[in-house]
């Protein structure tokens, strides 16, 4: 449920997929209602929350196009997912060769590594 606050001394008519709405002058508009439906499609609450004329209150959430991993926040990254073959080779080079692996190698990588290890 969306409730538009107008801000002016002017009624508007707001779009909704029922048709047409009467906004009054210092009033609020909330879709939808049991007597009344309809809804903001979320292209046209965009362009009402842009507007200096209206305030949309109650409008739904939506995550911030830059929060990548979902904290809240703009930024960050999600953890690569880690294969278990990986993890094997990892622990197998920290075996053979005594140091940890570098953590941007591959798995043909370590494995070419490993292998070159034990051949000498």
């Amino acid at each position: 449920m969306v409730t538009v606050k107008n801000l002016t001394a002017s009624p508007y008519d707001l779009e909704t997929t029922a048709g047409f709405a009467r906004l009054p002058a210092f009033g609020e508009l909330t879709r939808p209602t049991k007597d009344e439906p309809g809804e903001f499609t979320g292209d046209y609450l965009q362009l009402l929350e842009a507007s200096m004329a209206v305030q949309v209150l109650d409008a739904p959430s939506k995550p911030h196009p830059l929060d990548h991993d979902g904290d809240g926040r703009k930024g960050g990254s999600k953890p690569a997912a880690e294969g278990e073959e990986l993890a094997k080779l990892r622990a197998d080079y920290l075996e053979v060769v005594g140091k940890k692996p570098y953590h941007g190698w591959s798995v043909e990588e370590l494995q070419a590594k490993i292998d070159e290890k034990l051949a000498e």
